[in-house]
């Protein structure tokens, strides 16, 4: 029987070495995507830095545009002649001077108007506007109020509304009275962005406040766009493009969400990648048939070691910590074998963590109970107190159903736990519907103080937005009370030597329980005590309220209404 069970048990090794190394296919498939999503990432790295270059042509092109219309309204506007025609109407010499500026500027509609918008000279303008007025834009009625126009303006052309880059001027006379207008108007058409494609070597299309405005030929439909500012790879039909989309700057105007959309096709670079994916996996395939011939001869090898193994692991299921006997075969067999023993000494480790850990709850006192600091007893350190309790919770707990009211207390006390450890306090105890916790104990710091007042703050922040929730739900709202004070208290290990809490004891614990029960009295939700304003003063907004004899004391001390960070810790923040 026993001899039977040995051979049971090679086979059975045997097996499971050569599932170990037929389970080498896996790491090669992950493998494999792996090298897909590199390909993916080269793709769009490389289109990145197409679509990256595009945005900064694209924006160049745009600012040499109004740079060359600022120039040619400048010189329009120094000038005495082209004045005096706008002032008497004469539109043969207004035509002659828009004339001039429509050969050198080929591709704008340039528009001179008088003082009332009517259109005295435009050239190439075979799809203008018809005034220069709040008919053809909004935008123009501040032109004719005398203040210039910059930007991507929506404009009544002869053939429907079109988005422009329109660089505007008022032109006035030599005794500072508007006596017309000259604007520069780029439709931004497919022609334009066909225009813009040679130099930007992307395919172009915009969008106006959700609205496909223009596209070239190469950008094949209005939904070929990313969700955010990082590129894409998105399929349409049997094609692949490397999609981004940004928003210009310089053409976002109040009212108008402009999107700029470059593409690019990377159907053929994907297909290569693809064919370099099929080889990998051939490589790898046939990698694995070699290493499970290897493999399958070190099976009654490895048969050895994992018997010393399981015998020790059969000790270790009983609570026995035994260790396998080391085999010095100077390859992976000893290697298994001294992971095992590492592992057995783990688990050693592990249940005395766990018997350690089982006493506490919070990740500072575990930190501190690890450097040896477990024996019963305590030690004075400086600490700040914040006690917060629900008000009128009673008339709550009345109105609901047990195991409602309990998902209810759970969801407020995760929001306020979240908020004092996210500012490194300690939640020392649930007393009820009440939380009692401390910053600076078991390790004291400097900011100990400003970091409690933080955690109030932002308790009062999350209570608001638990109340949201409960309110959409029917649910009745929460008020608070918060109280804080610093002081010295004893903190350490109290109990019986198989059941201690960490936990921590004195006056300022009282004080700052007081100061809670105050805060209805008062009608604030948090209070400082005049000890913990002193510490935090420069940084914190505070009200004075109430004098209170606190035990100990010959004086009375103030108590403060907590308002708020002042702006320096805002910036901070």
């Amino acid at each position: 029987m026993r001899g039977r069970r040995n051979s049971q048990f090679v086979i059975s090794v045997r097996l499971k070495l050569v599932a170990l190394v037929l389970g080498s296919v896996l790491p090669a498939v992950v493998g494999a995507v792996l090298s897909e999503r590199a390909s993916e990432r080269e793709l769009l790295q490389q289109v990145e830095r197409r679509v990256d270059g595009a945005n900064r042509r694209f924006e160049a092109a745009i600012e040499e545009n109004q740079k060359n219309s600022r120039l040619a309204l400048s010189f329009a506007a120094q000038s005495p002649w082209f004045q005096k025609a706008l002032e008497g109407g004469d539109q043969e010499r207004v035509a002659r001077f828009v004339n001039q500026l429509a050969s050198v500027y080929k591709y704008r509609i340039i528009v001179a108007a008088d003082h009332t918008g009517r259109i005295l000279a435009a050239g190439n303008a075979e799809r203008g506007p018809a005034s220069l007025d709040r008919t053809a834009s909004e935008a123009f009625g501040d032109l004719l109020e005398g203040k210039p126009l910059e930007g991507l303006i929506g404009v009544q052309l002869k053939d429907g509304l079109t988005y422009s880059l329109v660089a505007a001027t008022p032109i006035f006379n030599e005794e500072k009275k508007q006596v017309g207008a000259l604007a520069l108007l780029s439709p931004m058409t497919a022609r334009y962005l066909e225009y813009l494609e040679k130099t930007l070597n992307a395919d172009l299309a915009l969008s106006v406040n959700d609205r496909l405005v223009a596209a070239t030929a190469g950008h094949t439909a209005p939904e070929l766009r990313s969700d955010s500012e990082t590129s894409h790879i998105i399929e349409q039909g049997k094609k692949l493009y490397a999609v981004k989309t940004f928003h210009p700057e310089d053409l976002q105007r109040e009212g108008l969400h402009v999107e700029l959309t470059a593409s690019r096709d990377v159907t053929e670079l994907h297909a290569t990648a693809q064919a370099n994916l099929r080889k990998h996996l051939l490589i790898l395939g046939g990698f694995t048939l070699v290493v499970l011939a290897i493999a399958l001869r070190f099976a009654a090898r490895l048969a050895q070691s994992v018997k010393g193994i399981t015998t020790a692991a059969a000790q270790v299921k009983t609570g026995n910590y035994m260790t396998a006997p080391l085999l010095k075969t100077g390859d992976e067999l000893e290697l298994l074998t001294s992971h095992f023993n590492d592992m057995v000494e783990g688990l050693k480790e592990r249940d005395r963590l766990k018997e350690t850990f089982g006493r506490y709850v919070t990740r500072q006192v575990a930190d501190h109970l690890m450097k040896g600091h477990q024996d019963l007893g305590g030690e004075l350190v400086p600490v700040t107190v914040l006690f917060s309790d629900i008000r009128s919770f009673t008339s709550i707990s009345e109105r609901m159903d047990p195991r409602a009211l309990l998902d209810f207390l759970n969801e407020y006390f995760a929001g306020m736990v979240e908020s004092v450890l996210s500012h490194q306090g300690v939640v020392d105890k649930f007393i009820g519907d009440a939380i009692m916790a401390v910053f600076g104990a078991p390790v004291p710091e400097p900011e100990d103080p400003l970091r409690a007042v933080k955690a109030a703050l932002e308790m009062r922040a999350r209570l608001e937005r638990i109340n949201e929730g409960f309110r959409a739900r029917g649910l009745p709202e929460i008020k608070t009370g918060i109280g804080l004070h610093s002081g010295q208290v004893v903190a350490g290990n109290m109990g019986h030597s198989e059941r201690m809490e960490y936990t921590v004891i004195g006056d300022p614990v009282n004080l700052a329980s007081r100061l809670e029960g105050m805060t209805k009295e008062l009608g604030c939700d948090v209070l400082l005590s005049e000890d913990l304003y002193v510490l935090v003063k420069d940084e914190v907004e505070a009200e004075p309220l109430k004098k209170i004899r606190v035990k100990g004391r010959d004086q009375e001390v103030m108590v403060y209404r907590l308002v708020g960070l002042r702006e320096k810790q805002n910036a901070a923040e």
